[in-house]
């Protein structure tokens, strides 16, 4: 009898996600600051991602590594 053997396998993927957070400041530079004390990287503990597929399938895949850049800052 053959059988056919199902292997593990562990499959990194990069995913790029932009993020925006509300913050009250006197200037943009205060609230440049104040997001980046935020979000530093070294003070961040985990980061957590959950993708919901149309289907009603989720999937919470493990993050293996983050970056945390600041592209920009609106005042609203």
């Amino acid at each position: 009898m053959n059988t056919v053997t199902e292997n593990k396998y562990l499959v990194l993927a990069d995913i790029k996600a932009t993020v925006s957070i509300e913050v009250k400041a006197k200037n943009q530079q205060e609230a440049e600051m104040i997001v980046q004390r935020q979000l530093n990287d070294l003070s961040v503990a985990n980061v957590e991602m959950k993708l919901e597929h149309l289907n009603g399938e989720v999937l919470k895949p493990s993050i293996e590594d983050f970056e945390i850049e600041i592209n920009s800052i609106e005042e609203e």
